[in-house]
This record gives C-alpha cells, sequence and structure tokens, in this order.
C-alpha cells in the first residue's frame, strides 16, 4: 500500500504547460491514499493566488489514479514564511497515517510545496525515514519554475485532459532521494551526544543501523567490545596491560562504572554499587596488609580467630560494647571491615572514607533491599551520593597509589578517541 503526503503551495494542481509534480507523483506511483495539505491562505486564496479550493481533487487525482481515496487537511499558519511552523502539524498528521495505515509506504512530496514546506518535509524525513519515501520531481526543461503558467480552475477540464495528453508517453521526472548528506550530519551529532552521555549500547544501535556512511564503521568494533565488557562485567583490556594485580584490575574497573553511571545520572544504580566497591578495596586492603587476619571458605570472607590475640580481645570487646557478639561464622562486609578498622586504629584515612560512604547506606538499602525509589532531593541525598562517589576513588588512590591519573579519565579518553572516527 502507498500513500502519498503532499503539501500544496501557491503552484499546483498543475501547470498548464506541463505535469504539477504532485500530479506527476501520483501517476507515476500509483498511491492508494493522496494526503494533501494546504494552509488556510493557500486553500481560500487572495487576489494573487489562485484558490485551491475551487479545485475538485477528487476528480484531478482520479483522472490519473482511479483507486486513490483523496484526504485533505486545511490548517491556519500563523508565519506560514516560518520553517518552524510547520514542523509539529507534518510531523502529527504523518504520525497519524502511520497509526491508520501501519503497513504502507509513505511517499513524501518535496517538490509541490512552498519553500518552507518541502524544507520541513524533507527534515521529517531525515528524523523518521522508516517506511517513507522522499520524492523530487524535476522540471521538463530540468530548469526552475520560475515565469510558468498555471492552471486556472475555470478552465480545468480543458487543461487537465491535455495536460494527460501530453504527459502519456513523457519521461518519469520523479526522483526517489535520500538525502544522505544532511541525514549523516544528524546521525554523527547523535552519536556524539549518546558517547558524551556514556550510552555506548544506543551509539552502537545507531551506528549499525546506518552503516552507509562514510568512516563511521571503524567506531563499531570500540563500542561493541566496551558494551559487551560493561555488560558482563569483565576488565577492560587497556587495564589488564598496565597493571598485573588482579584484585587492582577488578576494582578500578569497577570504580570508573561506578564514576560512569554517577556521571551519566543512572543514580539509583550508582547508590546500589558504591557500597560493594569500597567493601571490595578495603577487603583487598586488609587481606594486603593484616596477613592472616582474614580466611576463606567457599569464596566468602571470615575473620580469622587465630589471629593475633590481642587484637581479637580489643575486638570482641568492641563488639560487646555495641552489644553484639562475635561469631567466626559471621561473614564479613562494609559494617565489619569499619569496625575491625576502628579497633585497629591505624588506618584515619580509610576509615574517614567509609565513613562518608556510610552516610547513605540507611537509603542504599531501602533502594537496594526495599525495592523503594530514591529521594535525591531528601536529606541531602544527593551531596551525600556525590560524596561516596569521590570516597571510593580516595580509597582506591590510597590502597593503590600505582594508579596512574590518567586511568581515572578513562571513559573520557575513550570518548574522545571514538568521535574521531565520527
Amino acid at each position: 500500500m502507498k500513500i502519498l503526503f503532499s503539501p500544496i503551495g501557491n503552484t499546483d494542481p498543475w501547470r498548464n504547460d506541463y505535469d504539477g509534480a504532485m500530479l506527476h507523483i501520483v501517476r507515476h506511483y500509483q498511491p492508494d491514499v493522496v494526503f494533501l495539505y494546504f494552509t488556510e491562505s493557500i486553500w481560500k486564496g487572495n487576489k494573487r493566488i489562485t484558490s485551491q479550493e475551487a479545485f475538485d481533487w477528487q476528480k484531478i487525482i482520479a483522472s490519473v489514479a482511479p483507486q486513490a481515496s483523496v484526504e485533505t487537511a486545511v490548517e491556519g499558519i500563523e508565519k506560514e514564511h516560518d520553517f518552524d511552523s510547520y514542523k509539529d502539524t507534518f510531523h502529527r498528521h504523518l504520525t497519524e497515517l502511520v497509526t491508520k495505515y501501519p503497513d504502507a509506504e509513505i511517499l513524501l512530496n518535496v517538490t509541490s510545496g512552498t519553500p518552507q514546506m518541502e524544507a520541513t518535509l524533507c527534515l521529517e524525513y531525515i528524523s523518521f525515514p522508516e517506511n517513507k519515501t522522499c520524492i523530487q520531481v524535476a522540471t521538463p526543461l530540468a530548469s526552475s519554475n520560475a515565469h510558468s503558467k498555471y492552471a486556472d480552475p475555470g478552465i480545468a477540464e480543458v487543461d487537465l485532459e491535455l495536460v494527460n495528453q501530453q504527459e502519456a508517453s513523457a519521461p518519469n521526472r520523479c526522483r526517489e532521494i535520500n538525502i544522505i548528506s544532511f541525514r549523516e550530519t544528524m546521525v554523527r551529532n547523535q552519536l556524539r551526544s549518546l558517547i558524551d552521555n556514556y550510552d555506548y549500547e544506543a551509539a552502537l544501535f545507531l551506528l549499525r543501523s546506518n552503516k552507509m556512511f562514510r568512516g563511521m564503521n571503524r567506531a563499531r568494533k570500540p563500542l561493541e567490545t566496551i558494551t559487551n565488557r560493561i555488560k558482563t562485567h569483565e576488565v577492560f583490556p587497556e587495564i589488564m596491560e598496565n597493571y598485573t594485580d588482579k584484585q587492582l584490575q577488578r576494582a578500578l574497573f569497577h570504580y570508573l562504572l561506578v564514576d560512569m553511571r554517577y556521571k551519566r545520572g543512572d543514580v539509583a544504580e550508582t547508590l546500589i554499587r558504591v557500597k560493594s566497591v569500597a567493601e571490595f578495596i578495603v577487603e583487598q586492603y586488609l587481606v594486603r596488609e593484616y596477613s592472616g587476619m582474614i580466611r576463606y571458605h567457599d569464596q566468602k570472607p571470615y575473620l580469622s580467630l587465630d589471629y593475633n590475640q590481642s587484637f581479637i580481645d580489643n575486638y570482641r570487646q568492641y563488639l560487646a560494647d555495641g552489644d553484639k557478639e562475635l561469631r567466626e561464622k559471621n561473614i564479613l562486609g562494609f559494617p565489619a571491615y569499619r569496625d575491625i578498622l576502628i579497633v585497629l586504629g591505624t588506618e584515619p584515612v580509610i576509615l574517614k572514607q567509609m565513613n562518608i560512604i556510610n552516610q547513605i547506606n540507611a537509603v542504599r538499602n531501602k533502594v537496594a533491599h526495599n525495592l523503594e525509589n530514591l529521594d535525591l532531593f531528601k536529606n541531602n541525598n544527593e551531596k551525600n551520593l556525590r560524596k561516596s562517589v569521590q570516597a571510593v576513588r580516595k580509597l582506591l588512590e590510597y590502597v593503590y597509589p600505582e594508579v596512574q591519573p590518567e586511568d581515572y579519565s578513562f571513559f573520557t579518553n575513550f570518548n574522545k578517541e571514538l568521535k574521531e572516527y565520527i
């Protein structure tokens, strides 16, 4: 099924000396529906412009496409010479046509309207090209339409018959255009915007949908790699090349993900993850600096009661003062590591950052465990979340001072390199 969407300016329905663009498209494409769009001023006409209302549009269309039904829209446009005046109304009508005829191909006539209409319709095609064909019609002389003689409704039937006779053996002057250069510019800008917002999966989808554009395919492989690794939490190759310590690789990778999600505005996910990353970093520090304190069973961390007896006694007393009991079977986590550091009394830098993260822990538990929503503007939640992300970086810098400053800007550097391909 084919539908022709045709804005009508003041130079149609046809010219006395040759076929008008709209009628020429109907003649060669034989659409099932012809949708004609008029502004009220063009429809009514004036002393200078012939009224389009005076023409029998159903009869005109039927003369070359008997099967076609005709729909018309007449709308008052306040600023007809403003290119933005037609954007919303064209999009609304085309959306209604797509809804009404979901399987149809929509032919867009970008020749018959005013320059403002034609330009706006081209932009509509560039933005929403699915199931649409953009058609341009050349004049018989391959020149402009200036000084052409136009139809007179008073002798319309005679003119129409003459035009049909002339066009019966004339060549098809329709040309389907893709307006590639305009769409390419728009797609490149969209890709850059998505990359700046760290939305790599959307950028990859857009890139795969526009394979014809020159050069951009070089960005496909890096986008595929980073998208897959973010999805599966597989450490980036660049990090593995720079550092051999597996725990450092994981800590840096997951901090980068948390920081990226925070900058992207994915605040609830950031809130849920920030404590886990901090917990991992602190755990690795304790394992490294206090050998034998933590033992593992089924990959779960436990406090070894065979560790330094003085520390165990002090830790047991600290817990008792808080109405808690030391049990060897308790799995260690963020609260326990914080308590351990308090008892050790030797790591004020780590403890300070953990206390910052702990300020948002109650909200985090409500979101993560009770599935509540995150109200950023309540109880300094936004400020505390921002400080928590910063605290994780400070933990990472303290525990792994060998991490190079530029590696904290991994995504910024990646985006810069990626956009050079686009």
